[in-house]
């Protein structure tokens, strides 16, 4: 049975034990030793008798139907790392992931992923996200509609591992987009103040590139010692009805249209113990711009209109002029 656990490491590269089970999956694992076989004129039909080794390039990619007690673990590894909580409605813990927007603001924090079956366990330390994204695909009858996570890593180190025992599987609690409200306004309103837009959006998905860049300096040897942060692009995709609403955002692309935008996911039941009775929540705070649109798009048959953007810079978020706001209510305390 395959398994897989993880940590938050104290500095980055440490090996801390896990500390949790991911309700998740490990995909489009590659771990990558290079090898050059040197070809030389030594009078033999046999092309090489040695190799030289490279840099060593893993990568791996996490996948998971997303709920509110894990969402935050991963945001602190993927947007804004060592965010710490306010309380709200007496048990509620609320996490602001407003990402760093200047150049010495890399506060990712690095993790360490154990992973494999009941014969073997593996190792991948000093691990941080390259892009992530998080979305959910057009809502149908007959489906459950929960908003995925995909989270892309790189790790410097991939070893043989005892797994860490004792950990207990998470009770937790599904992000779904049947229940969610998208609201629309100027640049000039306030997040908080955006009128909803109904019967409107139909799915959405939005994919945030970190550029993180692999530095590799003499004395390295066959693995890198330090990753680099390049700038940051966050673009998002979004399928909206076909009607008058859809109309107003062909209008808005037309003559660049710029809005802020703001998707609220809400659980249905409470979080145990608040007062006054305070929801699981997943707020996307964004000020958009209309990049592409298609108004010849259908779901069943039914005409939508499937719009790209980018999220640009905006002063009213927590970190003043970043391209994006994850404001998460839920149970945790703090996260390791």
């Amino acid at each position: 049975m395959r398994h897989l656990q993880a940590s938050l490491e104290t500095s980055k590269g440490s090996n801390n034990a896990a500390t949790r089970i991911l309700l998740a999956r490990m995909t489009n694992s590659s771990f990558t030793h290079p090898h050059e076989f040197i070809e030389e004129d030594r009078g033999t039909l046999v092309a090489s008798n040695r190799y030289i080794s490279g840099v060593k390039d893993y990568t791996f990619t996490i996948e998971t139907m997303a709920n509110y007690e894990q969402l935050g673990w991963f945001l602190e590894t993927c947007s804004k790392g060592s965010v710490s909580a306010s309380t709200v409605g007496t048990t509620g813990k609320r996490y602001v992931f407003s990402p760093n927007t200047t150049a010495t603001g890399d506060d990712l924090q690095a993790a360490s992923f154990e992973f494999g079956d009941d014969t073997q366990s593996y190792l991948a330390r000093y691990c941080e996200a390259t892009s992530w994204t998080l979305g959910f695909d057009a809502l149908t009858t007959g489906q459950a509609a929960p908003v995925n996570l995909s989270v892309n890593y790189l790790t410097n180190s991939f070893t043989s591992n005892t797994k860490t025992s004792g950990l207990s599987s998470p009770t937790v609690t599904a992000i779904l987009a049947t229940g969610a409200h998208f609201y629309l306004g100027s640049t000039s309103t306030g997040f908080a103040a955006l009128a909803e837009v109904t019967a409107s959006l139909r799915a959405f998905s939005v994919t945030s590139e970190n550029n993180l860049g692999r530095k590799v300096f003499v004395g390295d040897g066959q693995t890198y010692s330090n990753i680099g942060r390049g700038r940051r692009v966050t673009t998002f995709e979004m399928t909206v009805e076909g009607d008058s609403n859809g109309v107003t955002r062909f209008v808005e692309w037309d003559v660049h249209t710029e809005k802020r935008m703001r998707l609220i996911f809400a659980s249905e039941a409470a979080i145990a113990g608040s007062s006054p009775a305070t929801a699981y929540q997943l707020w996307i705070d964004a000020h958009v711009f209309w990049d592409t649109i298609d108004v010849l798009g259908e779901v069943d048959t039914n005409t939508v209109y499937r719009i790209t953007g980018r999220f640009l810079e905006d002063s009213a978020h927590s970190t003043a002029n970043s391209d994006y706001t994850l404001t998460l209510t839920t149970l945790d305390s703090s996260y390791t």
